[in-house]
């Protein structure tokens, strides 16, 4: 059973909790609630008490971090950042214990353990700076990927139009050194791909033109590659994407068009879909941006079913762009078991 968690951490947790019920970060990028998560985590390993072992602050980052991960599923990151902190977690304790060991330090459990706290926060602030940079450091890469004179197929995505989302972040600053065109899929029934198309032309972009959904498949022949972001990254390679984007990623891989994804680092995430309960994952927006209340003919009884989501498997996925660098599917595996402790697979058991 993990300890107690302080009145401060604990009213944290809550609001933290709260905001994610209500919704708060399902628009916002990404990194912003991977950050509020990291800082929330913090504050429970700064507090735990002064003869709190190992065990106790693990328990107590796998307690805080398994209670916000289920509130919405959707969200893989909220779960990735506990594991990358469990982690941090892990090696600063046996760190400290290899170099007492070594040196022979006759110090007591309560000032090596305050010793360890403060190295486990100050690394877990690194990882905090890591995870803010990361869009830039995604988008750094994209004059590797875009040419001169290409077309660029991409979609809206919730947050279209804030500039905040890792594929507008991505072609603009590719247009700071590249002359090229996008094309943009409209992502009905929201259409915030007109935002994205906004967005991008308030940004500099100057040829950016906006396809229904129905006519991805005729104008792909006319476009190099295909830039989607995902919402999380699976440990077989496959992707969560917001919907629209697999007509997208199947219309590319029939006209051989090379389909990259970008994710943040926090995006990784060490479930399948095979998992029990995955099929949790999948978030259902609001019926209403799908069909309007009262609007005329709609039969009072139908049933709208929005998803939020939808998996891109690894076949349809040419590469992945992280801020740890460009790999193929087949690579996660290896980066999960360089951020993730096998331990911390499941948050609650």
């Amino acid at each position: 059973m993990a300890p107690a968690l302080g009145p401060a951490v604990a009213r944290a947790v809550d609001d933290l909790a709260h905001d994610i019920r209500r919704g708060r970060y399902d628009a916002e990028a990404p990194a912003t609630l991977a950050k509020r998560v990291a800082e929330t985590l913090i504050q429970a390993v700064a507090t735990a008490s002064a003869d709190a072992t190992v065990d106790d602050v693990v328990a107590s980052v796998r307690a805080v971090g398994g209670r916000l991960a289920v509130i919405k599923r959707e969200h893989l990151l909220v779960g990735n950042v506990a594991r990358r902190l469990l982690r941090v977690i892990r090696d600063e304790f046996q760190h400290d214990d290899d170099e007492t060991a070594a040196a022979g330090d006759g110090d007591d459990a309560t000032t090596r353990t305050r010793r360890m706290k403060k190295d486990v926060i100050d690394t877990a602030h690194e990882v905090i700076e890591e995870m803010e940079a990361a869009c830039s450091n995604i988008a750094a890469q994209s004059v590797d990927f875009i040419t001169n004179g290409c077309r660029v197929m991409t979609m809206g995505t919730p947050s279209a139009g804030a500039g905040t989302g890792l594929a507008e972040a991505f072609l603009r600053e590719a247009n700071k050194r590249r002359a090229f065109g996008v094309v943009v899929a409209e992502s009905a029934p929201g259409y915030q791909g007109h935002a994205t198309a906004k967005s991008l032309t308030e940004r500099g972009v100057r040829d950016v033109t906006v396809i229904c959904d129905s006519a991805v498949y005729a104008a792909m022949p006319s476009v190099k590659c295909c830039v989607l972001s995902a919402r999380g990254v699976l440990a077989d390679g496959a992707a969560l994407v917001n919907s629209g984007a697999y007509n997208i990623a199947l219309a590319a891989k029939t006209h051989a068009v090379p389909v990259i994804v970008l994710a943040g680092s926090y995006d990784i995430s060490p479930k399948t879909r095979e998992d029990e309960g995955f099929g949790r994952v999948y978030g259902l927006g609001a019926p209403a941006t799908a069909l309007a209340y009262g609007r005329d003919g709609t039969d009072p009884d139908a049933v709208v079913v929005n998803p939020s989501f939808e998996y891109l498997p690894p076949e349809l996925i040419s590469v992945f762009v992280t801020d740890h660098g460009v790999h193929c599917p087949g690579f996660i595996n290896v980066l999960l078991a360089e951020m993730y402790s096998e331990l911390d697979g499941a948050l609650l058991k």
